[in-house]
């Protein structure tokens, strides 16, 4: 039953450092202008309608850090510093959020939902076995707590899981010429993938906006 408590310890601290790595670099590429001096608005649509046939309604919803894509509506929700943002953090989010509505990956956006819904009900649990007294109840929380961090962690990995699979996609992005400069932003387009792992403890807050 310890490994359980130590295993709940590390996802806290992954997400930690994730929330870490995201904020800063959302800090950093928010001072760099895109140099196509496109919105978020824009680059969503470009990007989007590259991918699917049923181009998605792209709406403005305040909130940071909960740009998403909702799959059942076939909308994207971008928050007011992407949508109308010309800088590369704009830019960045809003190429990632499209990338969801790929009508070959569909599984990625319920994925996302899957484990939003996870997390509410990891906490409740928890709180069971705290008022409760109950260890198998609080533990039971840690686990699907553990599941969810795992699953999303597998789900962002599934878009650049090999070296392949990256190439393709910064090969796909720079085609859409909408970003720039391009070489020296690739590697943040990588590393913004992770946004929905960094506010996965909140994410559910997205499904009742």
């Amino acid at each position: 039953m310890i490994i359980i408590d130590i295993l709940f310890v590390i996802a806290i601290i992954i997400i930690l450092i994730f929330n870490f790595l995201v904020r800063n670099l959302m800090k950093d590429l928010k001072a760099i202008p895109n140099e196509t001096k496109l919105s978020g608005f824009e680059i969503a649509k470009i990007v989007s309608s590259k991918l699917t046939k049923e181009e998605p309604h792209i709406i403005k919803k305040p909130g940071k850090l909960l740009d998403h894509y909702n799959y059942e509506r076939n909308v994207i929700k971008l928050s007011d510093e992407v949508f109308d943002g010309e800088d590369l953090y704009a830019g960045i989010v809003a190429i990632n959020i499209a990338l969801e509505t790929n009508s070959n990956e569909k599984r990625i956006p319920k994925t996302h939902k899957f484990t939003s819904l996870m997390v509410p009900i990891s906490y409740l649990i928890i709180i069971l076995g705290l008022v409760l007294y109950n260890p198998l109840f609080l533990r039971f929380g840690f686990i699907i707590f553990i599941l969810a961090i795992i699953i999303e962690f597998l789900n962002i990995n599934s878009l650049a899981k090999n070296e392949d699979k990256v190439m393709q996609l910064h090969k796909f992005i720079e085609s859409c010429n909408v970003i720039k400069p391009f070489e020296e932003n690739k590697e943040n387009l990588i590393l913004m993938l992770t946004l929905p792992l960094a506010r996965l403890p909140y994410s559910f807050i997205i499904y009742f906006r």
